[in-house]
């Protein structure tokens, strides 16, 4: 079972944590931008806690420790996901849960050679732009149709 949040109990944290402890951020993706430098949210817990409560969501799985997702809304214009995870399939439950859930746009600035880059890309995440050795993708929010109940159609 995923969770999609904003704040965190301390239970909540500690899992968070572990999570964070479990799994390497082999490719420097799942980072914050502060005054132009970028900062490791895996090696900088008390950061991540903060953009957290501040707005940003985070998704997890509290049964597995096989990775996390952050909705990060930083000062600037754009929505950023920041993913850490062990493996690809994880990362595909992950994405699913983040596109079923925000009503925005998306961006996902990833390394060109991390595999997650190729899941996104089949979720609906399109090419943007070059940036050296990563790319930057983006999802488009498209609304929905609402469904009606049948209690909403009879008129009752």
């Amino acid at each position: 079972m995923y969770i999609l949040k904003q704040g965190l109990s301390k239970k909540e944290r500690r899992q968070v944590e572990y999570i964070l402890s479990e799994v390497i951020d082999l490719y420097g993706d799942f980072y914050a931008t502060k005054n132009n430098i970028r900062i490791s949210l895996r090696d900088n817990v008390d950061e991540l806690f903060k953009y957290i409560q501040k707005g940003s969501k985070i998704v997890y799985n509290p049964e597995s420790e096989k990775g996390l997702a952050l909705v990060l809304k930083e000062k600037g214009f754009r929505t950023y996901i920041k993913i850490l995870t062990k493996d690809e399939h994880e990362a595909s439950n992950l994405l699913k849960i983040i596109n079923w859930n925000t009503k925005e746009d998306l961006y996902i600035k990833i390394h060109k050679n991390n595999p997650i880059a190729k899941i996104c890309q089949r979720q609906s995440y399109k090419f943007m732009g070059d940036r050296g050795s990563e790319i930057l993708l983006c999802r488009k929010y498209i609304p929905r149709l609402e469904k009606k109940y049948d209690k909403d159609i009879k008129g009752e």
